[in-house]
């Protein structure tokens, strides 16, 4: 089968047909990317509707009952089952590691190129200037869709699937390679034409074609930013560079091909959108910030204004976005190279504690290489600010220093989780690693506040004692030490673990020996039957603890929900579907921001 395409010359009735086509196409392939939130918000609604006339009085049947087995027989029974274990397996990593993605996206991806290219090349006969036309629209179409892809505050697919920008910026990912295809196969049959023709050196000088390549170069240098061994060398170089071609883009390439101006416009107005929701979003905080003795965790306490506290309390598990604002930083020159860093840095932190009644939230961040960890270990280590007066703190009757950040938030998939605390479930497993307890234990503490009878456990697996202080003198915990004093939290210590006095010297942010208090409080006698941080001191068995929580009915309804390391919730996972592969219900949830 030969080449299929020819440089054909048109009149001007046959390009304006063209040219008619072109528009078409672009808009079904821009229609096409929303089909998805129609459908399920068409979904959603008759859900509803058949809910709301079924019959009254449903209640919820316990695990154990004869119908829950005879539904679970039927063959609406073995459809939900072979549905479950189908988005298991799209769940799961396309290669050991995650480096690669899940197996979802490389499903939707190789989907949406197939698409895309076939809206690419649909009713364009042997005209080749209009198949390399069509790759550019088709390409142009896509970019308000990334860009509502990437939104964190106004983001409708994750309005629509329930889910969080984190998850959905997944195939933000996705459509970007999709989108790079469609561009690189444009260029390279223009640039094939101008060759063929003769038109290169005549067409290089032409602005038109400048902003092109301009534009081009750009999203290659975007891309590669965005490669993992580029993201970790810099993820600073990464945000910057993208938040610049985000705005460049759609500027050059409405220069560069009029007709693709609407979709340049609309991917404009989605960027300033956001931007602007995002501001109206972000609050001033007063904040206390507090090393903890013998770790290289840091204490955050912010007090942010009573009317935006409630929509932390009603979802735990949620983050902010935490930046610093430029009287705090360690440069005053605006002009200097370490003051207009922080322009750019928007670091996101698990909000681990809500006070309602002081206004306070309480966010626990690991000093780690980055600028941001770093100004606020300094900021902790009692630095002096010239322009910050002391205030009395909102939680106690001590003179303290308060820093003022900006909090941007809340936000994450808590909005849209099950109800754990009954009805949903029957058990849930909650398991951190590390600081990753600080989605977990404010999960914890809600669903038992809302039903102390609820099955729930969580293991929480820290290298030393000293860093888990910060969850069991929360202010918001009326137990004290409350999580201590539960026999279904269990504390695994995988480190060594030091006498107190080791981790409790003169470190900046002591309180009077009252760590000792704390540290001792992990350590209590054995001989209470509980697991407490002395009790385990090892590895938890995450596949003994997966086992028993799964034992207890084959119709039991059992939530996972797991933050911490990356080996972590893999091997947790794949305890997991062991009991998903002989046809247990589960629910998974994996709490991350890198990817």
């Amino acid at each position: 089968m030969g080449w299929p395409y020819h440089f054909i010359n048109l009149s001007e009735a046959e390009k304006l047909v063209r040219r008619e086509a072109l528009d078409s196409y672009a808009i079904y392939a821009q229609l096409s990317a929303l089909l998805p939130i129609a459908v399920a918000l068409l979904y959603r609604t008759a859900s509803w509707a058949l809910k709301s006339s079924g019959r009254q009085g449903s209640y919820s049947e316990v695990p154990s009952s004869p119908i829950l087995k005879s539904q679970r027989s039927s063959s609406q029974g073995g459809w939900a089952l072979r549905t479950q274990k189908l988005q298991w397996w799209l769940g799961e990593d396309f290669v050991p590691g995650g480096k690669l993605g899940q197996r979802d996206q490389w499903v939707i991806g190789v989907f949406w190129a197939f698409w895309m290219v076939s809206l690419s090349v649909l009713g364009t006969g042997d005209d080749y200037l209009h198949v390399t036309k069509r790759f550019g629209m088709v390409a142009a179409s896509q970019y308000p869709i990334q860009y509502l892809l990437a939104l964190k505050s106004l983001n409708p697919y994750a309005f629509v699937f329930r889910s969080s920008h984190e998850h959905i910026n997944r195939y933000h990912r996705v459509l970007g390679r999709v989108i790079t295809l469609l561009l690189v196969l444009h260029w390279a049959f223009y640039m094939n034409f101008f060759a063929q023709n003769g038109l290169l050196p005549r067409r290089m000088s032409d602005p038109v074609v400048r902003a092109g390549v301009v534009s081009f170069l750009s999203l290659n240098i975007l891309n590669t930013t965005a490669l993992r061994p580029m993201r970790k060398f810099s993820y600073r170089l990464f945000f910057i560079v993208h938040l610049v071609v985000a705005f460049v883009m759609p500027v050059l390439l409405s220069f560069h091909a009029k007709p693709a101006r609407k979709f340049m416009a609309e991917a404009l107005v989605v960027f300033i959108a956001d931007l602007a929701s995002r501001k109206f979003d972000t609050v001033t905080a007063h904040a206390s910030l507090e090393s903890i003795p013998g770790t290289s965790l840091v204490k955050i306490t912010a007090s942010v204004p009573h009317p935006k506290i409630n929509r932390f309390r009603t979802q735990p598990g949620s983050h902010i976005y935490l930046s610093i604002p430029a009287g705090v930083r360690r440069s005053a020159n605006v002009a200097s190279i370490s003051h207009l860093l922080f322009e750019f840095l928007f670091n996101p932190f698990t909000v681990a504690a809500v006070d309602e009644e002081n206004g306070d939230l309480t966010f626990v961040a690991r000093h780690r290489s980055g600028p941001m960890t770093t100004a606020l270990a300094r900021l902790a280590g009692g630095t002096k600010l010239p322009d910050a007066a002391p205030t009395t703190s909102s939680s106690t009757n001590d003179p303290q220093e308060k820093i003022p950040i900006y909090i941007e938030g809340p936000y994450g998939v808590a909005a849209g989780f099950p109800q754990f605390s009954g009805g949903d479930f029957d058990r849930v497993l909650l398991v951190a690693g590390g600081i990753g307890a600080t989605f977990t234990v404010p999960l914890y503490r809600s669903i038992i506040r809302e039903n102390p009878t609820a099955r729930v456990q969580m293991v929480w697996a820290v290298r030393g004692a000293g860093d888990a202080t910060w969850a069991v003198t929360g202010r918001d915990d009326s137990q004290e030490a409350g999580i201590l004093n539960d026999e279904n939290v269990h504390i695994f210590l995988t480190g060594d673990v030091a006498a107190p006095a080791a981790n409790t010297g003169s470190t900046s942010g002591s309180r009077n020996g009252e760590e000792e208090v704390e540290m001792s409080s992990l350590q209590r006698d054995r001989r209470r039957n509980k697991f407490t941080a002395q009790h385990n001191r090892k590895r938890p068995d995450l596949k003994k603890i997966v086992d028993d929580v799964f034992k207890h009915g084959s119709e039991e309804r059992v939530a996972v929900l797991v933050c911490g390391p990356a080996g972590m919730a893999r091997e947790l996972r794949a305890h997991v579907g062991v009991w998903v592969g002989k046809g247990r219900t589960a629910w998974w949830h994996n709490e991350g921001f890198g990817f």
